[in-house]
């Protein structure tokens, strides 16, 4: 390793090339026991997530065999499913006015259970009501674990913690998707892959024990409305970053479920060569994507990270949708990934510490709801225009939308370094009152 010397009169430790590439990986700052403690909880529930959430994805191309199902007809599949997800807002809503142990348990517990009795389900009608259970209880975990690692980690680290844990996520979908090769032992093989995805329920004692209440809550008298962070002086943060939101899941939705599907049941690809590939791309782009826009989130700022990481996404999107070429193709889920990944924990940061402790995990359900109806939208659409355009120009246009998307980030308040945990009830922000945390601009 050639040595590195400090700039200054050479009196400065020499340090290594590759551990000043390392740099942009490291915490801004050193995490303490306990918050080590909560991320290592948190991301056993992430894993399990990551793992179980998505091994309807992973047995797509399967599914669509097994059930007779064109293009146009797994979008119409989605849309059902992500529909009936909306009803994730509830257990939300439990969070902010009950506390948010609870909610994030029963969670933890639906979507492994409602996988493990897909693997059984006769037919699609039975097949689409369980997956949409556990969607529910996907979308849950994604609202409410963040809010509680929001609120028990300290800002100066809080975007890198979310990144940390969108790895977890990530490790998790990785080793389902390592898993999903064996689905081609034969037609009804993706059964398996629902019952083995159930495992995650074997940690549910282990997080029941010892996964604790969010030491921001505090139960008060009179309950939040559940309308609270779509109104008042909240609704100039909480539109903006619904709108982004709800164009960003658009595009992520239809450009990820149909990664298998266009490599497999158009391209000719099958199952082992796919999974490789995309494990090869997808695993050092989610690490560098998740850790760098975590550390960029806390040291440079949640705005300029979002709007940099979504040019990054909808161009490695584009690179793999309008190529044939495997390395093209290869390097498009990458870049794309990358993108998707860094965006990740500046946005899951923000989204947190812009709403004040009442409604915080309504805000993030609501934001989360918008999300799915983001996606639905972009499975609507490509339900009409798919079968008619084509794969490639439907995430070209989707791509377009999210593009033009990013002026909204800027409508939205700097939250780097807020303190959401010593909040007062009242901030004072161009002379008008508002409930929220305090943030800089």
């Amino acid at each position: 390793m050639f040595p590195v010397t400090s700039p200054g009169d050479g009196t400065t430790p020499r340090r290594s090339v590759t551990m000043a590439l390392l740099d942009p990986l490291r915490p801004p700052a050193l995490l303490g026991r306990h918050q080590i403690r909560v991320l290592a909880l948190l991301g056993t529930i992430a894993f399990g997530q990551g793992w179980s959430g998505n091994v309807l994805t992973h047995t797509l191309p399967f599914t669509q065999e097994s059930f007779g199902l064109s293009d146009g007809g797994v979008a119409g599949f989605e849309v059902v499913i992500r529909a009936v997800a909306l009803l994730a807002l509830a257990l939300s809503w439990w969070g902010d006015r009950r506390g948010r142990r609870a909610p994030l348990l029963l969670a933890f517990f639906v979507l492994p259970a409602a996988n493990l009795a897909t693997a059984f389900a006769p037919s699609l009608a039975v097949f689409a009501l369980l997956q949409s259970v556990a969607r529910i209880g996907n979308i849950a975990i994604g609202a409410l674990a963040l809010v509680v690692l929001t609120e028990q980690i300290d800002p100066e680290v809080r975007g890198y913690a979310a990144a940390v844990f969108s790895l977890f996520v990530s490790m998790g979908v990785g080793f389902g998707l390592l898993l999903s090769r064996f689905a081609e032992v034969n037609q009804e093989a993706w059964r398996i892959l629902f019952g083995v995805g159930a495992t995650p329920l074997l940690f549910f004692p282990l997080v029941l024990i010892h996964l604790k209440e969010s030491r921001a809550f505090r139960g008060r008298p009179s309950r939040p409305s559940l309308m609270a962070a779509l109104r008042g002086g909240s609704r100039r943060r909480f539109w903006p970053m619904a709108g982004i939101s709800f164009c960003v899941a658009a595009l992520a939705g239809v450009a990820a479920n149909f990664i298998l599907i266009r490599l497999n049941n158009h391209l000719g690809w099958d199952q082992g060569t796919a999974s490789i590939m995309l494990v090869l791309t997808s695993s050092p782009a989610v690490l560098l994507g998740l850790l760098a826009g975590g550390r960029s989130a806390d040291v440079v700022g949640r705005r300029p990270t979002e709007v940099a990481a979504m040019f990054i996404g909808v161009a490695g999107a584009f690179l793999f949708y309008f190529s044939e070429v495997s390395w093209v193709m290869g390097l498009g889920i990458f870049v794309s990934l990358t993108g998707t990944s860094a965006f990740a924990p500046a946005f899951a940061a923000q989204r947190s510490e812009l709403f004040p402790t009442a409604f915080r995990s309504s805000a993030a359900a609501w934001l989360s709801n918008v999300g799915i109806l983001g996606s639905l939208t972009g499975f609507a659409v490509s339900y009409f225009i798919i079968d008619s355009i084509g794969l490639p120009t439907t995430v070209g246009i989707i791509g377009a939308v999210v593009l033009a998307s990013t002026s909204l980030v800027y409508l939205l308040p700097e939250t780097r370094g807020a303190d959401i945990i010593t909040e007062p009830s009242i901030t004072q922000e161009n002379g008008a009152q508002e409930d929220g945390p305090p943030f800089s601009r």
